[in-house]
């Protein structure tokens, strides 16, 4: 009996699990995975067309399958969804407002004929639901990514090796781009996920007490230290420390930090004695630490050390091919966190959050799609919901502003920047061929062929497609 990813239970009540799961192997010898509904979004990405048969023994479970069915519609990801319910939810009506956005409703016992047909037609070919048990490095990498960033998926390469190895690593980006988020996916892909992701503001330590906030002080080494306090470093454990906005550190400290990259060791203040970092050290900044450098800001010893892997994130209006995955993945978020019924967002809304300039970033834009999420009503994020802000464009470089004799301004940039990153993912799952290529972005092969002339990805023979950004690209030698 071979196990099949292609179809999933989904329950929080594991005996009416097992009786499904049961009758499934005896009538089509098909051993379907069981799962929690909080496991859910680790098994969804925007590829995988399997079938989630979502098990609600009780009206409790109302909106643990409500919650699954939203957040699956609103990013429109393309895994089917059917529901198995006891008399009691049927009696109850909690689930009939999902019918327009589900398969299947049975009721057990009373349905099996129906659920085993329904399962011989889910088991048709297609791409399967990831399995977070056994998926390698590489691909728990692109899955976490390919949701929400997909433009990131040219890093995976250089995020394994990071992920594989306990060297120091080199985040630079703009506030809000994601470092963190990145910093804790190459800490979950180690091997010390099961410890401590510590995240260190450094901008926001007082200068003469950095050092007792880093290494710790003993009891009595100044005036306020009334007890012994435990410094980031040693709180840390064996995980990881996230040293953001590294770049603010004076030069005094950084000579304290390049210490303890290269021994490991370090003193409390105060105490003669020296103790052992055990964490892997992560450090962040806003702005490029070379200049940083050649200005004298920044030792030259400690950027060397901290820059044995690196990476570069764009800026978000570098990126328009994220905003989409991004907002609606908000949306899941936040509809689920503030109890919305949202099951979509509405395309011109969407058009407006992909034409502005995001100068905030990520962390803009998310600060825009809750407040939208909190004063939405309905099923849907109308253009409506969003602030003034977005809709009038009010920090839109007037630069970027369309001219009234053309439209060679933001939004060309942004549909050409667009086509250019899914010519790219296209050729990338098609191993290089532009026939297969061609097929899955629904065009032909000769006007695959000038697009990528003019976007400039015809490569000479043996040399490799330039990614997207290149620039940030692991593989043109920069990340």
């Amino acid at each position: 009996m071979v196990p099949s990813r292609r179809l999933v239970i989904v329950a929080q009540d594991q005996r009416l699990a097992a009786v499904v799961q049961s009758h499934l192997q005896r009538a089509i010898q098909l051993n379907a995975p069981v799962v929690r509904y909080e496991d859910v979004p680790q098994l969804l990405t925007p590829e995988t067309d399997g079938d989630l048969l979502l098990v609600a023994s009780d009206p409790a479970d109302a909106h643990l399958v409500e919650a699954v069915v939203r957040e699956t519609k609103v990013q429109h990801l393309p895994a089917g969804l059917s529901v198995l319910e006891t008399d009691a939810v049927r009696a109850s009506g909690k689930l009939d407002s999902l019918n327009p956005y589900i398969g299947d409703r049975f009721v057990w016992p009373h349905h099996p004929r129906e659920l085993t047909a329904w399962a011989h037609r889910a088991l048709a070919p297609g791409t399967p639901f990831a399995d977070p048990a056994t998926e390698s490095v590489s691909e728990t990498i692109r899955r976490r990514l390919i949701n929400h960033t997909p433009s990131l998926t040219a890093m995976v390469e250089q995020l394994c090796i990071a992920a594989a190895h306990d060297v120091t690593v080199l985040i630079e980006g703009e506030t809000g781009t994601g470092k963190t988020f990145l910093a804790k996916l190459v800490h979950d892909c180690s091997v010390r996920r099961a410890n401590r992701f510590l995240v260190v503001s450094c901008g926001t330590l007082s200068g003469n007490l950095i050092a007792s906030e880093f290494f710790g002080h003993a009891k009595g080494a100044f005036t306020s230290a009334d007890a012994v306090k435990v410094g980031k470093f040693a709180a840390a454990g064996e995980g990881t420390i996230l040293l953001d906005e590294i770049d603010t550190l004076g030069l005094e400290h950084q000579a304290n930090l390049l210490r303890v990259i290269e021994t490991g060791e370090f003193e409390p203040v105060g105490s003669n004695e020296t103790q052992v970092c055990k964490a892997r050290i992560v450090a962040a900044t806003n702005w490029n630490l070379a200049d940083a450098v050649e200005r004298g800001t920044f030792r030259r010893d400690l950027y060397y050390r901290l820059h044995v892997i690196s990476f570069k994130l764009p800026a978000l209006r570098h990126r328009p091919e994220d905003i989409g995955p991004l907002v609606r993945g908000m949306v899941a978020t936040y509809g689920t966190k503030y109890g919305k019924r949202l099951f979509g967002v509405c395309p011109e809304a969407l058009r407006v959050l992909e034409a502005f300039p995001w100068p905030g970033n990520i962390r803009q834009l998310e600060n825009v799609v809750q407040r939208a999420v909190l004063t939405s009503a309905g099923n849907e994020l109308k253009l409506h919901h969003l602030s003034p802000q977005v809709l009038n464009r009010a920090d839109l470089p007037a630069a970027t502003l369309p001219m009234p004799g053309g439209f060679d301004g933001t939004l060309k940039q942004t549909r050409e920047a667009t086509e250019r990153a899914n010519i790219l993912r296209a050729l990338e799952k098609s191993n290089q061929s532009r026939t297969r290529a061609a097929q899955m972005l629904g065009v032909s092969r000769v006007t695959l062929y000038k697009k990528m002339k003019a976007y400039k990805l015809l490569k000479a023979k043996d040399a490799p497609v330039s990614f997207p950004f290149d620039e940030f690209s692991p593989r043109a030698g920069n990340a």
